[in-house]
């Protein structure tokens, strides 16, 4: 037998390992660089390069680790050094130094850095390069995938698993004699075709359009996490406990979770004998053991009862709400709280949405129309900044969110029809009562597109009976409030249970083929509106300028007459008292307003009385001559005589 195994040790190819491990870190490392640096892929690919990435990566470790483990002991333990002879007495202070850096080098030199932390280092480095990778593929896996995508993948991964389920049989045919690590490969490389499997099951799944595709992906996920991190963790704890003897060493890199992927239970036989060989305990003979052992069933009946009666209880938040099923009946409709029911499956729970508003467009992916000859490219521009040139006309370039209907028109005389381009949004929600809740569990499965259907149908039916100058000229209020109510009642026919909010127009305007031609049409239009609205405007200010220059006028007359015969009214009024007053007085009246007439003429003029009763030798000299300068006098100067 011993012969048996020496030829088939000398007849298998050398170092296949180091090969295949080769092969799969290039393959791995490969896809993991195109994911990273690619940036252009769309995320279907670069998640599933990303997944097969850290799968070879996690093969690459194990063969790598195995070729260096095997290599370093059929080397067998490396010759000691003698340490050289020092030289030259030195200083004590230099001579203490040098000692010291003899003892650290005979201590360096007697380390194997390749055959005992080689494998180590390639275990570790590219088991945290596949962690690294399945985190970026986890936060990726909800990214949609094409059907072609789909099915190529499913037919690629299932041809890569004929060489895999190859290399596996080779490793599980061949004796722990001829090559110690065999078990540990055959285990390792059963993750890689599980892999592949489950990659292109979940591929095949998608292809299909079932739900389930994610969950065999996420699956295969974490199963290659938990051998990355498995490998990561025993080659840590290689540094915390002494190697084995070179002879007898095997390969840290083996991993119990990929032996659990087999078709039969595990052997936890092997599991008891692995243990007992690396630290000596025997644990089919722990009392502690043989109790978990005789009361797991128990325990785990237990605990399967406990969490299906779980399944009875259920805590329903402020913003939630749920119909419930009792033997497949509609009994009711339960808000927010703590409710204890039937467990499943003969009490379910059907959460329904409770106040989330949603919106949709109405759209029509027109977007492999041409667009209009001549109109410009949409270019970037600063919010803040101007708009850009292509921003000069209406309507000049394709929007994918607005959809197209044919319009009534007439040209030259006859009866013809137009596009025209709607930018329409609804508003909806489900109904907030009972019935409403049930009726879209049980009458509802998609609500946006049972709102779509419906509003491009009614949208159809009222363009048809309308024209262009009516559409493009109406009241957009008025027609939203008519649509709003029309969709309305037609989602209460319906049952569904939906509420429509509110209907959002942001412009119904011609397609962008006929933006040049409307343009003009429009401008013509705006025009006259212009020319309308200013001419009522010139015919409202003069109107009331005229009503002011009247208004003015009118209070002049009125205010000259009104102080004309109040004036003549003070007039008669004196003429009556002075009338009165000569009566009553006569002369002294007379003589009296004589007085009062010279006393206001003469207020302001200079006055020189001569009274005849002085005698002329007495009398005063009246000098009419100027009086001299720096003499002040009254005009009376007395004579030099």
């Amino acid at each position: 037998m011993s012969r048996q195994n020496e030829q088939q040790a000398a007849a298998r190819p050398p170092q296949p390992e180091l090969w295949t491990g080769l092969v799969f870190l290039a393959l791995g490392a490969g896809l993991l660089a195109a994911s990273l640096l690619l940036r252009r892929l769309p995320p279907a690919p670069v998640r599933l390069f990303l997944e097969l990435s850290a799968i070879l990566l996690v093969a690459a470790a194990s063969f790598l680790a195995a070729f260096l483990t095997a290599r370093a002991r059929r080397r067998g333990v490396l010759p000691r050094r003698s340490p050289r002879h020092p030289g030259k007495a030195l200083p004590p202070v230099l001579e203490k130094l040098r000692g010291a850096a003899h003892s650290a080098r005979r201590v360096v030199t007697r380390i194997d850095w390749i055959g005992d932390w080689s494998a180590i280092a390639v275990t570790v480095l590219l088991g945290l390069a596949a962690l690294f990778a399945l985190r970026k593929a986890w936060l990726m896996l909800a990214s949609p995938s094409g059907p072609l995508f789909d099915e190529l993948t499913a037919g690629i991964l299932l041809a890569a698993c004929f060489p895999l389920l190859v290399l596996e049989r080779r490793y599980a045919g061949l004796p722990e004699e001829v090559l110690p690590e065999a078990p540990l490969l055959d285990r390792i490389i059963r993750l890689p075709l599980l892999g592949f499997l489950g990659l292109a099951l979940a591929a095949g799944l998608r292809w299909l359009g079932l739900r389930t595709a994610s969950w065999v992906e996420h699956a295969i996920v974490i199963v290659t996490a938990l051998v990355a991190a498995e490998l990561v963790l025993r080659s840590l704890a290689y540094l915390l406990l002494p190697l084995p003897p070179l002879a007898s060493r095997r390969s840290h890199a083996d991993s119990f979770i990929a032996g659990l992927i087999r078709p039969q239970l595990p052997n936890f036989t092997a599991l008891n004998a692995s243990v007992r060989r690396e630290f000596g305990i025997d644990l089919a003979r722990s009392w502690a053991l043989g109790f978990i052992r005789r009361a797991f069933v128990p325990l785990l009946l237990g605990m399967v009862v406990f969490s299906w009666l779980l399944t009875g209880v259920t805590a329903l938040g402020l913003d939630q709400r749920a119909v419930y099923e009792a033997f497949g009946t509609p009994e009711g409709v339960m808000h927010s709280g703590l409710h204890l029911h039937w467990p499943w499956p003969f009490g379910v729970l059907r959460p329904v949405e409770y106040g989330e508003v949603r919106e949709i467009p109405i759209e029509y992916r027109n977007s492999g129309l041409p667009q209009a000859e001549g109109a410009p490219q949409a270019s970037a521009a600063d919010i803040e900044g101007e708009a850009p040139p292509a921003a000069d006309r209406l309507w000049d370039s394709s929007h994918p969110e607005e959809a197209s209907y044919l319009v009534a028109a007439m040209s030259e005389g006859q009866q013809s029809f137009e596009a025209v381009d709607i930018d329409l949004s609804i508003v909806y929600r489900i109904g907030l009562s009972d019935q409403a809740a049930e009726q879209a569990v049980y009458r509802l499965a998609a609500p946006a597109a049972i709102i779509s259907s419906a509003a491009s149908q009614m949208l159809a039916r009222y363009f048809a009976h309308s024209t262009i100058e009516e559409v493009l000229g109406q009241n957009h209020v008025t027609f939203v409030h008519d649509f709003q109510k029309a969709l309305q009642a037609r989602m209460n026919a319906l049952g569904t249970g939906l509420d429509i909010m509110a209907i959002v127009v942001e412009g119904i305007h011609p397609p962008p083929q006929a933006a040049i031609a409307y343009q003009g049409v429009q401008a013509a239009a705006i025009e006259s509106v212009v020319r309308v609205a200013t001419a009522r405007a010139e015919s409202a200010r003069e109107m009331k300028m005229a009503a002011l220059v009247a208004n003015s006028t009118s209070n002049d007359a009125t205010a000259a007459a009104e102080e004309r015969i109040d004036q003549a009214q003070r007039d008669f009024t004196l003429f009556d008292g002075d009338r009165q007053a000569y009566a009553a007085g006569g002369a002294a009246f007379l003589f009296e307003r004589r007085l009062d007439r010279l006393q206001k003429g003469l207020a302001d003029k200079p006055l020189i009385i001569v009274d005849h009763r002085i005698k002329r030798p007495e009398g005063p000299t009246v000098n009419l001559v100027s009086p001299r300068v720096g003499v002040t006098g009254s005009g009376l100067v007395p004579s030099d005589d």
